[in-house]
């Protein structure tokens, strides 16, 4: 026995009979196997098992947030798609953004945006003015691009979020869900970007009547449900602007950035005429104050070799 109650590490051990004192002593293991096979769940052990880690707790791998990152592209790739094609009655909202809008494709696709224009409409202007050497790269087209692509992006789907709720609409567009639309629907503008390089005029306004139809479409059959239940005359209105909005940008980009080149060839057959008349009026006052009356006829009758340069000069 314990010779006090603070002692108790001392135990006295009874030695049964017949046992020896150089018997080895083993350990016995205590503990059930049920609990050792329930030692990931949530508690001591003994407790009865069934409230396992929750999912969002665990470990992830490299594995993980690679295929996570996989499918956030083809999600954004999808609804950059979804943007450039319209499909009769078919809600891009609704079939596309919800119930996860997202600002990070709209961001992207208005950054790209901006680059594309701005080089693009440097490389146009190059292109058409090759022969000049004093040609020179404008970056203030990439602050005007950004600025009004931006802003764009930002005012207009604002100013459509406050006119809907005024209107009371009961299609329950967030802002950020009108928002993120109007961010994709520039997307149908970078590769028309790109093509504006090509220097044939009938081609560029090609292309911004297909971007015009195809992204001011999309836009027309999502916003159309938030609207048919208001006047008809107020709803035909709001869809107008929509997409004249959505037209107008691709109009003022092709003016600015890719407008048509310039015609040299009538400037300068204006220039050598009145070059001509210019210097044979000066040689005719020259002659008018120090010649006499007989050289002052003469003067004023044109030579047959300033008949053969006027008529040359005439004919480029």
């Amino acid at each position: 026995m314990a010779e006090s109650d603070d002692e108790v590490g001392l135990v006295d051990v009874k030695m049964e009979d017949g046992g020896g004192a150089g018997e080895d002593f083993t350990f016995q293991d205590f503990t059930r196997g049920d609990d050792i096979n329930n030692l990931n769940t949530v508690g001591n052990i003994g407790e009865e098992p069934g409230r396992t880690i929750p999912a969002n707790l665990k470990t992830q791998s490299l594995e993980d947030f690679s295929d996570d990152d996989e499918e956030d592209k083809t999600e954004v790739l999808r609804r950059i798609i979804g943007s450039m094609v319209p499909v009769y009655k078919k809600n891009y909202l609704v079939s596309f953004i919800r119930p996860n809008p997202d600002l990070y494709g709209p961001f992207w696709v208005c950054a790209t945006l901006v680059f594309t224009t701005a080089i693009s409409g440097n490389l146009a202007s190059y292109l058409i003015n090759s022969g000049d050497h004093e040609w020179v790269y404008d970056f203030h087209k990439v602050t005007l691009a950004a600025a009004a692509i931006y802003t764009y992006a930002f005012l207009v789907p604002t100013a459509l979020w406050g006119v809907l709720l005024w209107r009371r609409s009961n299609a329950g567009y967030s802002f950020l869900e009108i928002l993120c639309v109007y961010g994709y629907s520039l997307s149908i503008y970078v590769p028309i970007s790109v093509l504006w390089v090509v220097p044939l005029e009938w081609l560029r306004w090609l292309l911004v009547m297909i971007a015009m139809i195809l992204s001011g479409a999309v836009l027309l059959l999502t916003f159309w449900p938030a609207v048919e239940d208001d006047d008809k005359k107020v709803a035909g209105i709001l869809l107008a602007v929509i997409f004249l909005l959505h037209g107008l940008l691709a109009v003022g980009f092709k003016l600015y950035f890719f407008h048509a080149p310039p015609e040299p060839a009538p400037q300068r057959r204006r220039k050598g005429k009145e070059y001509l008349n210019a210097e044979m009026l000066n040689r005719r006052n020259l002659l008018a104050r120090n010649s006499s009356p007989r050289l002052l006829l003469n003067s004023w009758l044109p030579s047959s070799s300033e008949c053969i340069l006027h008529s040359w000069i005439l004919e480029l």
